[in-house]
């Protein structure tokens, strides 16, 4: 029933609050998705998808976060044909951090000279918020080379 009444809002363009939240959710550029207790996927947003190399078209809602890390990493080392996501360094070190959602920060660094944030927090429900975001390199954004320049700057004056 309560879908119904969210749906003729939705129409009337009478928006509810919760509608106008998973909207602002979905223009953000940091990665987001709620697992229930059970550590399947209630919600996520498309930078979540981005992400984790999850086609549009695809049904998302209720896999485990394993199975998405798993099939996302096996995209990223699609050229090390014998490689198994399962016994992957990377992938351990984030599933345990997701397991134990203390709301601390895992910075992992990458390749081309940036790094992934990652950070999972436990509702009081059982349910886990966890949230990705990429982070370029120096040289790769106006942002960090100005930050990297006032550091610089700042080392010469003392």
């Amino acid at each position: 029933m309560a879908w119904i009444k969210s749906f003729v809002s939705f129409l009337t363009g009478r928006r509810t609050p919760s509608y106008r939240l998973a909207e602002a959710l979905e223009g953000l550029p940091e990665a987001m998705a709620l697992f229930d207790s059970n550590d399947r996927l209630i919600y996520c947003n498309e930078a979540f998808r981005r992400a984790y190399h999850i086609p549009s078209d695809a049904r998302a809602r209720g896999r485990s976060f394993p199975a998405i890390l798993y099939t996302s990493r096996l995209f990223e080392i699609a050229e090390e044909p014998l490689r198994d996501p399962r016994g992957d360094e990377m992938c351990d070190r984030i599933l345990g951090y997701h397991c134990a959602a203390n709301g601390e920060t895992l910075v992992l660094p990458r390749h081309d000279g940036g790094r992934t944030e990652f950070r999972a927090l436990r509702t009081k429900e059982g349910c886990t918020l966890t949230t990705r975001l990429e982070i370029p390199g120096v040289g790769h954004s106006y942002d960090e080379r100005v930050v990297d320049f006032q550091s610089v700057y700042m080392a010469r004056k003392m």
